[in-house]
């Protein structure tokens, strides 16, 4: 193996117990470390932790990144300075004959002897042989960027990155049609990619046919371009996108994708690292159910994180490029913090340990004005995808300008332009139509947003207290239209509805004080009232 980060990575869990292992280190035990080891600067390139204290605060024990070791006690060791690891065992035999050992670990750096003892979860013969492995089978010892995030890369590894995903929509039908082009603008949004790398991109979508490049040299460009650790989640993020892109256009979700089949060994991914990123487009995508609430959001994260878990695979690398329905990669991550999951998918939930919030939140309970709590973070994250859609029709919308300006610059030269001329007008039409699959696209989010601001069973008793006064029957009227009752005789919000119908349900109810807890406790205690004495 070359890189003595990947070694590390998939090596250091031997030394021990409670290995934390980027990009899965838990936030609170990382930032422990760091502070009480004074690392700061490292916080990007470190590897793993080991949590040598009894209570788990990681204040003690082990950093480890690509070109030194830090220990709470000792300090740091650069592994090029490192002269030799020992391990040692004092055998003494007491005044009964009962013999002890003890364990231990010599360290030589620069003529000096260092010595390490009662490390609490670390085996000493297995850390010596780990340093030991490390010291004599590399010679370039260099940190690297443990966890990324795409939108940070360089606009050449971005457009490398857009030009894998183009090249499987062509391979796969000889054609790059709107809805698919609609996803790889979406994609190009999330990336952050400039004027100047979009028209490298639009160049080479129009020039495909005649100038497509070799999916493995472009693979090879990804991989020289981004650092060696980052490799695995970066090849796992693409598949991701690539899925996505792929049954965009498809009838169905079911099947697997060929383009990686073919590239998988290139990709150096396997079958189960295929299923992870096919899992996590079915997991993003169902944002948009209505039976999805913040509850459920948190669990299909915390299932995810298992599935990564089982094939080994960094559950950041899903998270990357963002999530295919539209948050970048910091607003998923910022919505999954706020349910109590870090990028790790390892930071506990949040002990709301109060009195006055839990009085508080068992009367919204009882009341039903929780319901609206329940979708807090669904809501902020369908508004992120929604934001993001709108920064991608803004930029298409300047992208079909510069190419209508260069259509009409060909025109003037129609002779000798003619082929061009045609290429031009093509890429305008599937770009407008594209335009218009991104507006589609920001409807489905606006509507799924308004649904999430309406209930999803309505208190009809409650409803109706609150228009009991002649100049709101209409109100009334309105909101009941969009419900329709169920077998168990409840009121249940119609699907398929329109975005502005949902918008004007959600914005009476709110001006009704419908989720207000005087108003719903009010309704609660009219129900029992009739069930008494009916």
């Amino acid at each position: 193996m070359s890189n003595v980060n990947i070694f590390i990575k998939e090596n250091v869990k031997s030394i021990g117990d409670y290995v934390y292992v980027a990009p899965e280190i838990p936030e609170k035990k990382l930032n422990n470390a760091v502070s009480a080891m004074k690392c700061h600067k490292l916080l990007d390139s470190i590897i793993a932790i080991q949590d040598g204290t009894v209570f788990g605060k990681s204040d003690e024990g082990f950093i480890f990144t690509g070109d030194r070791m830090i220990h709470d006690k000792h300090g740091e060791f650069l592994y090029s300075e490192i002269e030799s690891v020992e391990y040692k065992e004092d055998v003494s035999v007491n005044a009964k004959g009962k013999e002890s050992i003890k364990k231990y670990v010599d360290i030589f750096k620069g003529g000096e002897l260092f010595t390490f003892r009662n490390m609490y979860g670390v085996k000493c013969d297995k850390i010596a042989s780990f340093l030991n492995d490390v010291i004599s089978n590399f010679e370039d010892f260099k940190n690297e960027k443990q966890a990324v995030d795409l939108a940070e890369m360089s606009d050449e590894f971005k457009i490398n990155y857009l030009k894998l995903v183009v090249n499987m929509t062509f391979e796969d039908d000889g054609e790059i049609d709107e809805t698919e082009l609609s996803e790889i603008l979406l994609l190009s949004t999330r990336l952050k990619l400039g004027v100047k790398a979009r028209a490298n991109v639009r160049s080479y979508i129009g020039d495909i046919n005649d100038l497509i490049e070799s999916s493995d040299v472009i693979i090879s460009n990804l991989r020289s371009l981004s650092d060696a650790s980052q490799h695995k989640s970066i090849m796992i993020s693409i598949a991701k996108d690539i899925i996505n892109v792929y049954y965009s256009s498809k009838s169905e979700s079911e099947c697997e994708v060929p383009f990686l089949i073919k590239n998988k060994e290139v990709m150096q991914l396997g079958d189960e690292d295929l299923k992870f990123a096919h899992a996590a487009v079915d997991e993003a995508f169902s944002l948009l159910r209505d039976d999805v609430d913040d509850n459920k959001i948190r669990e299909n994260a915390s299932q995810l994180a298992s599935t990564a878990a089982a094939v080994g695979a960094p559950i950041a690398a899903v998270y990357i490029s963002g999530s295919v329905v539209g948050l970048s990669a910091s607003g998923i991550t910022s919505g999954l913090a706020t349910l109590g999951l870090g990028m790790g998918m390892t930071g506990g939930l949040a002990v709301l340990g109060a009195v006055g919030f839990l009085t508080y939140t068992g009367v919204r309970k009882y009341s039903g004005v929780n319901e609206l709590d329940r979708y807090k973070v669904k809501l902020a994250m369908l508004n992120e995808a929604l934001k993001q859609t709108h920064l991608t029709i803004k930029d298409t919308i300047e992208d079909v300008n510069n190419l209508v300006s260069e259509l009409s610059s060909a025109i003037s030269n129609s002779e000798e332009n003619r082929a061009h001329i045609l290429k031009l007008k093509n890429m305008v039409s599937v770009y407008t139509k594209a335009l218009s699959k991104a507006n589609q696209k920001a409807d489905s989010f606006e509507n799924a947003a308004n649904r999430s601001k309406c209930p999803q069973i309505l208190d009809y008793t409650r409803l109706s207290n609150l228009c009991s006064d002649p100049n709101k029957e209409r109100a009334f009227e309105f909101v009941i239209r969009h419900y329709q009752k169920n077998d168990s005789g409840e009121y249940v919000l119609k699907k398929n509805m329109e975005t502005e119908s949902l918008d004007k349900v959600a914005g009476i109810i709110e001006k009704l004080g419908y989720f207000e807890v005087g108003n719903a406790l009010k309704s609660k205690l009219q129900d029992k009232a009739k069930g008494m004495f009916s």
